[in-house]
């Protein structure tokens, strides 16, 4: 007597069914993935816009102790004042201007990469209205965020 073979009832994936599994995921992270980018991007900006927004009130205290304003991010950092930026988080680069004076500061974030971790470019000075542009460094002629931090 020979031995029997039995007829397996188990079945693997054919080739063709697993091509479509993958087509599918393909498609869902073609559109999720640029969703997620942009998700990214406004997280970002809207990181930048809370640490400039603290300057405002940083500088003052700044001035109180100093009679003059902070010059680089560094005083207000040493000072305990604000955190330290960090860009390869927040994805923005901050910078105080060095012409500060007793009366005057300004200050701008920057995308860290440009068009990946954000679009706009942030100012702002001692009036406290934040300034923004998309494409280029944002200076006080430009346009104010509104209050909701869109435009």
């Amino acid at each position: 007597m020979g031995k029997e073979v039995k007829a397996s009832s188990e079945r693997g994936f054919s080739l063709i069914e697993l091509l479509i599994v993958m087509a599918v995921i393909s498609i869902i992270a073609a559109i999720a993935v640029p969703n997620l980018l942009t998700a990214k991007k406004a997280a970002n900006e809207a990181a930048a816009i809370a640490y400039i927004r603290n300057w405002s009130s940083a500088q003052e205290i700044y001035l109180t102790l100093h009679q003059s304003y902070a010059t680089t991010n560094d005083q207000l950092v040493g000072d305990g004042l604000v955190t330290p930026a960090e860009p390869s988080r927040l994805g923005y680069t901050f910078e105080l201007s060095e012409d500060a004076d007793a009366r005057e500061w300004s200050g701008t974030a920057a995308p860290a990469d440009p068009g990946v971790t954000g679009d706009r470019y942030f100012f702002l000075d001692q009036s406290g209205v934040i300034r923004w542009m998309r494409g280029g460094a944002a200076d006080v002629s430009s346009p104010p965020l509104d209050s909701s931090g869109e435009n």
